[in-house]
């Protein structure tokens, strides 16, 4: 059973350990890929070898972060053999995917941190902060526990995990110490303008696309509390999009006038579908939507996958939708 530490304990744990596999989550946002990237070059700057292995590899909206091309798709050949593996925001052992459930399962050492109210902990030891904005907080906490500078690659890699988890400080998990350690980020150097030009606006032509066709199907309920849509393969096809291509689209669901909870059905084949749950407090999407459904996620941002066709699936969803909704008056 995996046992729950601080992080000034997961930084002792890690200080005689190498030969280091970093795993991030399936469908790698930028809190997964900046923070691992982060651990990666402050372990570097350690001594250590280490390695960061992400589903499918890097997105191609973080393939700019430092150390990016060194990143390997989980399940591809290794630079070396690890004997420790450390999951970085993942909220569950099965949301490292079966290349990286195999890979995590076979280091003799393993150990997790996270950010997830739902993560149920994994691994032998791991450290948990379900009030951080992003699991990117709390690597600048442990690099600091690890006695190593933060240096500017690894500052603009921070910046990036905690700006994209926490809606660039708009939503509502933003607190204190989410702005410290961003400005301790910022105190290295690092090319804010820049990098949220890159992040929030510049798009390519593809998820341009794919944000019209998604947008143009979307429905709401009778009294516009709940919005939906369907993210197909098709779309993604007709758009010439990527799958990374979806991230956030969601919001624009929920930024709808009166919308209280948003949910997004994304085809992933013919059996499978994979939900995107956004709410307005108080509904609590992770509890109320995601947990029965066996996922996961934050209050206010969570997701499920479930092995059904999209219109089944989506159909499931929005019964325990408009249950949630009932039990749940108006904001």
């Amino acid at each position: 059973m995996a046992k729950r530490v601080t992080i000034e304990t997961l930084a002792e744990w890690l200080r005689d350990k190498d030969d280091i596999a970093l795993l991030g989550h399936i469908s790698p946002d930028g809190d997964a890929a900046g923070s691992n990237l982060a651990m990666y070059h402050a372990l570097r700057a350690m001594g250590k070898r280490a390695v960061v292995c992400l589903p499918e590899g890097i997105p191609l909206l973080y393939a700019g972060l430092p150390g990016a091309e060194s990143v390997i798709a989980t399940g591809d050949p290794l630079p070396f053999v690890p004997r420790t593996a450390l999951a970085i925001d993942v909220s569950e052992d099965a949301r490292l995917g079966e290349a990286g459930l195999k890979l995590f399962g076979a280091c003799e050492h393993r150990a997790a941190l996270d950010h997830h109210h739902t993560n149920p902990g994994f691994g032998q030891i791991y450290a948990l902060d379900g009030y951080a904005a992003a699991a990117g907080e709390l690597v600048v906490d442990l690099i600091e526990a690890l006695g190593v500078a933060l240096t500017r690659d690894m500052g603009s890699c921070l910046f990036v995990a905690i700006s994209t988890d926490c809606g660039h400080f708009n939503y509502s998990n933003t607190r204190e110490q989410t702005f410290r350690a961003a400005a301790k980020c910022a105190a290295t150097g690092i090319d804010i303008a820049g990098i949220t030009e890159r992040l929030y606006r510049t798009r390519t032509r593809g998820r341009t696309l794919l944000l019209g066709k998604v947008l143009s199907g979307l429905e709401l309920s009778p009294d516009g509390r709940m919005a939906w849509a369907r993210l197909t393969e098709r779309m993604l096809s007709d758009a010439g999009a990527r799958r990374e291509d979806n991230e956030g689209i969601v919001n624009y669901l929920l930024e709808i006038q009166d919308v209280e909870l948003a949910v997004l059905a994304e085809e992933r084949g013919p059996e499978t579908t994979k939900f995107s749950l956004r709410s307005k407090a108080p509904i609590n999407v992770a509890r109320d939507m995601a947990a029965p459904l066996g996922g996961g996620g934050h209050d206010l941002a969570a997701g499920a996958t479930l092995q059904k066709p999209l219109e089944d699936a989506l159909a499931t969803v929005l019964a325990l939708a408009d249950d949630v909704l009932g039990r749940t008056p108006h904001s």
